[in-house]
């Protein structure tokens, strides 16, 4: 039996952060993407997403009462794809009920019904991650860290320096 693969995409910039599509039937980086694939059971990655899904009650209360220095909060959510998943940055979002509404702010690279802009419905359980930019740091954006971690040195430094992300909170 095939393992499944998680696909991760670096999509870092001043309206998107990082995308995770959970992808089984293509476990080859497609030419020129900028497509990492990681093991579906990914030790290092689950323990990115636990971590988020654990400061989730305090990111959201910063999200509904952010200080001066704080904004640009993102969540990162589980979208259905068949037997697959892919994982989506939103933001804005806001509360909606028991649920949650927020505009895609990445391409989508498997979901078809969906594109950048486009507004998502989720829950809580479709959080996987989450990030927001105080006085100028990426706070959160656990799954980015992890790839980031894997980086020749050089352009680990290079990119904590260009996106400020800081992957020792």
């Amino acid at each position: 039996m095939a393992s499944s693969i998680l696909s991760v995409s670096s999509c870092i910039g001043p309206s998107s952060f990082a995308a995770i599509i959970v992808d089984k039937a293509r476990a080859d980086k497609a030419a020129g993407d900028e497509t990492a694939r990681v093991p579906n059971d990914d030790p290092q990655m689950a323990a990115a997403v636990a971590k988020a899904r654990a400061g989730l009650d305090a990111f959201l209360a910063r999200a509904d009462h952010p200080a001066g220095n704080q904004r640009d909060f993102s969540v990162k959510v589980k979208v259905p794809l068949g037997a697959n998943s892919e994982l989506l940055w939103l933001r804005p979002f806001v509360r909606d009920g028991d649920g949650f509404i927020g505009r895609v702010v990445n391409e989508p690279r498997n979901v078809s019904n969906l594109k950048y802009g486009d507004r998502l419905a989720f829950k809580r359980k479709d959080i996987a991650d989450w990030s927001y930019t105080e006085d100028g740091r990426v706070v959160g954006n656990y799954t980015t860290c992890v790839l980031i971690a894997r980086e020749p040195p050089e352009q680990r430094a290079a990119f904590r320096a260009k996106y400020g992300i800081d992957c020792k909170q």
